[in-house]
């Protein structure tokens, strides 16, 4: 008589390994060096410290870093050198809005968070309790944090102060001490000008947790899907369940898509970042504090057993 066929293993989601966080630093590294060896990027690259940004809306990932160009600004000879070109004005300044956008679309439509109902809720639950500590950090660095961000905290700390972009006419009343300005935004709309501290790239922050948090989560939740709209399912018991949705397969595709394409120009907008903006360090800053993010969300998980039962891992 033959034997039973044995249960279907279960089928652990892959997790991106931490080594593919290197990726960052390597872009910023072939970014920096483009920019030290390139005559054109030598002429308009912005070094952080004599440029005086325009101003940046609420969702702009970098407040401070915006204030930066030198009066009047020097014409930059690339597209993506300008401060106004299309992708930074309506990719990167509303960044967050695209990042919580694709990860609603991988929510609903990728089978990690589709299907399995035992664990449905769980990790659904889970991975907007990931987004909410990541938007948390996103807003205190960038857009709040008591009072000013953490990076116009910085920023003053580190000797920064507003300055007078444009001199005042003679005999004219000074509508406000630009110096006692203690953000940006502030400073900007007053007419001064934001100069002299440590200036951390919001926009390397910003790219950096963005586009991991896509990645991850996407990878994380597409898990366990064949060829041919085929999905393998495992429920709570480690059984394989097979079933076919062309209609679904469509939507999870695209879905999938949409996400890469946001993490993909995320990676892209890093790289024009680190070739025309801010120094070495200004960008390492950056670096460190999204890494940090993201280390402490989805690697730390992997090795602490009670943070996991927390925040859990994307498709576990």
């Amino acid at each position: 008589m033959p034997s039973p066929d044995p249960p279907a293993p279960a089928i652990r989601p892959f997790q991106p390994p931490i080594t593919a966080l290197l990726i960052y630093p390597a872009t910023l590294i072939v970014g920096s060096l483009f920019s030290v060896l390139s005559p054109t990027a030598q002429g308009t690259r912005d070094d952080g410290s004599s440029t005086l940004h325009p101003h940046v809306e609420p969702l702009a990932p970098s407040i401070a870093s915006d204030l930066n160009l030198s009066f009047p600004p020097p014409r930059p000879v690339n597209y993506f050198a300008r401060k106004d070109n299309i992708f930074n004005l309506y990719f990167v300044k509303v960044g967050w809005l695209w990042t919580t956008a694709a990860l609603a679309f991988i929510l609903l439509s990728q089978p990690a968070y589709t299907l399995a109902a035992s664990h449905r809720a769980r990790r659904t639950g889970q991975a907007v309790l990931r987004y909410a500590l990541a938007t948390t950090v996103w807003y205190l660095t960038t857009q709040w944090f008591f009072g000013p961000p953490i990076i116009d905290r910085s920023f003053v700390l580190t000797g920064g102060k507003c300055e007078r972009a444009v001199p005042l006419a003679e005999n004219e009343p000074a509508a406000a001490d630009v110096k006692t300005l203690l953000t940006a935004a502030a400073c900007k709309h007053a007419g001064g000008a934001w100069r002299g501290g440590h200036d951390v790239s919001g926009h390397v922050f910003l790219l950096v947790l963005a586009t991991s948090l896509v990645v991850f989560e996407l990878v994380g939740g597409s898990q366990g899907w064949g060829k041919g709209g085929v999905n393998v399912n495992v429920n709570g018991n480690g059984e394989a369940e097979k079933e076919v949705s062309e209609e679904v397969d469509v939507v999870r595709v695209w879905s999938g898509r949409f996400a890469w394409a946001v993490a993909g120009l995320g990676w892209w907008m890093l790289l024009m970042t680190g070739i025309w903006f801010h120094t070495w360090f200004e960008k390492l800053t950056g670096l460190l504090i999204a890494l940090g993010t993201v280390y402490t969300i989805y690697i730390l998980p992997r090795r602490v057993l009670p943070w996991r039962n927390v925040v859990g891992l994307p498709g576990v």
